[in-house]
């Protein structure tokens, strides 16, 4: 069987027309009817049922059909990775996060004369994970509540992959300009009860679940680390999530509030697959990220 039997199997499919299919191929008829017979009798099926109005597909051609179209987008992915595999690369998954995407953008303006290729995808964990897992993407980072760490790495051993951490952040209260406790250092757990929450769409390792004998009243749910930025600057609402990096907000002025009791609770780093040695270019932005990270933890000078 070959890439090009399966191309004018589909091409058959959608014009259910020998002719058709020939004219949009740049071939003839004739050689159209017999790729399809030599396919048919390849696989031992007839996938075409054939009438005086043109083809169409019969129960074993519909059954392979869905089949055929994956192996002509996977083909297509093995010729765009060859073609990448020229150029620096790296694949990043990650939870919803300005953060990582203001430091992509500082890797990147650091190291475009080198003409990197990113592909940088946000998702929840169990998505990362099997993103990871089947070697599509190189690194995964995350936030991590400390009672969910067994959970995770029970998963991560599954799967062949490991966590890695880079940094331990406290849980915390953002809140915008219009918001009432902006100002306001450390919050105890129980006022939580009485605020209007923006959050993330659901995942089993939300850091809200650090705080899981408190409701938290949800107005808004969201995957999407920019409407939660114009709640914060236009709305009274507030989001529960983790501190790390202290400048990255600086230009938004939020505030940010310690929840008392969940300092140090939530770990910041990244997922590998455990087979294959980390990339040159994969290297390369953990050092910019640790980095980045050592700065952002230095005193203000005063």
């Amino acid at each position: 069987m070959t890439i090009n039997q399966l191309e004018y199997f589909l091409v058959c499919a959608k014009h259910v027309s020998l002719t058709k299919a020939a004219e949009e191929l740049y071939t003839t008829q004739p050689h159209v009817s017999m790729v399809i017979k030599s396919l048919e009798k390849e696989l031992g099926v007839t996938l075409f049922d054939r009438n005086a109005r043109g083809v169409g597909l019969t129960e074993e051609g519909r059954r392979i059909h869905p089949y055929a179209v994956n192996a002509l987008k996977n083909t297509a992915l093995i010729f765009s990775a060859c073609q990448e595999h020229v150029r620096p690369s790296l694949r990043i998954a990650t939870n919803s996060s300005s953060h990582m995407t203001a430091l992509l953008a500082g890797y990147y303006q650091r190291y475009q004369a080198e003409d990197p290729f990113f592909q940088y995808t946000e998702c929840k964990i169990e998505d990362m994970l099997a993103l990871l897992s089947e070697q599509g993407y190189d690194l995964g980072f995350s936030f991590v509540p400390e009672h969910k760490k067994p959970a995770l790495f029970q998963m991560l051993k599954r799967r062949h992959l490991a966590f890695t951490p880079l940094y331990t952040a406290d849980l915390v209260l953002y809140v915008g300009r219009k918001h009432p406790l902006y100002g306001t250092a450390v919050l105890r757990p129980e006022k939580l009860s009485d605020l209007r929450f923006i959050q993330l769409e659901d995942d089993f390792f939300a850091v809200e679940d650090l705080l899981y004998d408190i409701s938290l009243k949800q107005i808004i749910k969201t995957n999407s680390s920019h409407m939660m930025i114009h709640m914060f600057e236009h709305t009274d609402l507030c989001n529960l999530g983790s501190f790390w990096l202290k400048d990255m907000f600086r230009q938004y002025d939020f505030g940010r509030i310690v929840v008392d009791g969940f300092q140090g609770q939530v770990s910041f780093g990244y997922v590998r697959h455990c087979s294959r040695p980390l990339s040159i270019q994969e290297r390369s932005f953990l050092a910019f990220l640790q980095a980045s990270i050592r700065k952002d933890s230095r005193p203000s000078p005063p």
